[in-house]
């Protein structure tokens, strides 16, 4: 057992303030650890881990030990049956499972507060899938259905995730509280300013996880449009995942070769930063986001954010103040807002500095807070 599963633990560093007495807390996280391979996932746990350890709490991120075996869904699972055991022999103050972590011990009759997380909630993701995968994710679905189910508190990013869970798993909606995703704001802005680039007024920017609910090819689609225009715009696409060849092709066979840049997962922070901080506009046309970290960064950054009414996204991004929302899967209203913003320099200013005075409510800290406030009746 002890080979399978390790415990990442970080010292208290800081007095809290709510709770009176430092926590105990144990995260339960099989997915991807690295924010290059999950996404928004692995820097919202890790993000909020380090916002409580700065409040003087002790959080232990039991995570796989190993990559074995190399399918994800196999360790996850392989980790979950592993859990019970390993649980029984550490003392918490409170446990949190993530998504599918922890759904055989939620329900148990213990000592232990226990806590369900959903950052993303599976059964809406898998209904943008096809095939295998779409298969895997329902089996998914039914081990997250039955933590949420199980626990006798769930919290998640926004109320959007809130419909979705009551809707999708029967969970009452009294039974769910809202704690959002955050920003290492104080961090992002020292790097961000640091970076020595200058704005280009013709860049648009797009960071995302290529999956297929992130309507990547929407965005190409209006490239075209745009392209014709205003012939120097040009796209950055930073990120990876199971669409980058069929994107890859597709800007080929819309002859956007050398106007669509595609940059891969890029490791380095500073430089993704650098690329917010060279970019005019970010846009995402995601139809679906249980939140979206990527929208706090462009806000961060000041730049405006072009995205759809889609899931919530209008819950993160308000419409017309930091950026232009339009209807989800629509490549010719894509088109219509980034033009607006490209050949309307002034607008883009007011929105992005909106953007960076509205994105100070979700600095860690704060989410920190609030996850305390969702918790403090349970410990």
């Amino acid at each position: 057992m002890e080979h399978d599963v390790q415990a990442k633990t970080e010292s208290p560093r800081l007095a809290t303030v709510l709770p009176e007495r430092p926590l105990r807390i144990a995260f339960l996280d099989s997915w991807l650890q690295q924010v290059i391979d999950g996404s928004g996932t692995a820097a919202a746990i890790g993000g909020l881990e380090q916002a409580l350890i700065r409040r003087g709490h002790r959080v232990t991120r039991i995570t796989p030990r190993s990559n074995w075996p190399h399918v994800l869904t196999l360790r996850r699972l392989l980790y979950n049956l592993q859990l019970p055991a390993l649980l029984r022999t550490l003392s918490y103050d409170l446990i949190v499972g993530f998504d599918i972590d922890g759904f055989l011990w939620a329900g148990r009759t213990t000592k232990t507060p226990y806590i369900c997380s959903v950052k993303g909630v599976i059964a809406e993701e898998l209904r943008h899938e096809t095939g295998n995968v779409r298969r895997t994710l329902w089996s998914m679905s039914r081990l997250e259905m039955l933590n949420a189910r199980r626990a006798p508190l769930v919290l998640t990013t926004s109320d959007y995730c809130r419909q979705k869970i009551h809707e999708h798993y029967g969970v009452a909606s009294a039974k769910i509280r809202l704690v959002p995703e955050g920003i290492d704001l104080p961090r992002w802005r020292d790097m961000f300013y640091k970076t020595d680039v200058a704005r280009d007024p013709f860049t648009v920017l797009c960071v995302a996880r290529q999956y297929p609910r992130k309507h990547i090819a929407d965005l190409l689609h209006a490239f075209v449009q745009v392209k014709e225009e205003v012939p120097f715009a040009r796209l950055i696409i930073i990120g990876d995942g199971p669409d980058h060849e069929f994107l890859l092709e597709l800007a080929r066979s819309l002859k956007l070769e050398g106007i669509a840049r595609f940059m891969g997962g890029l490791p380095d922070a500073a430089e993704v930063m650098a690329w917010y901080k060279r970019s005019a506009v970010f846009c995402l046309p995601s139809v679906q986001e249980g939140f979206g970290i990527v929208f706090l960064e462009a806000m961060a950054s000041g730049i405006p954010i072009v995205a759809t009414t889609a899931a919530a996204i209008p819950e993160v991004v308000p419409h017309r103040q930091a950026g232009i929302l339009v209807p989800p899967a629509s490549p010719a209203a894509l088109a219509e807002a980034l033009l607006e913003l490209l050949e309307n320099p002034v607008r883009c200013a007011e929105y992005g500095s909106f953007g960076q005075h509205y994105v100070e409510q979700f600095t860690w800290d704060r989410v920190a807070e609030r996850f305390l406030a969702a918790v403090a009746d349970r410990v």
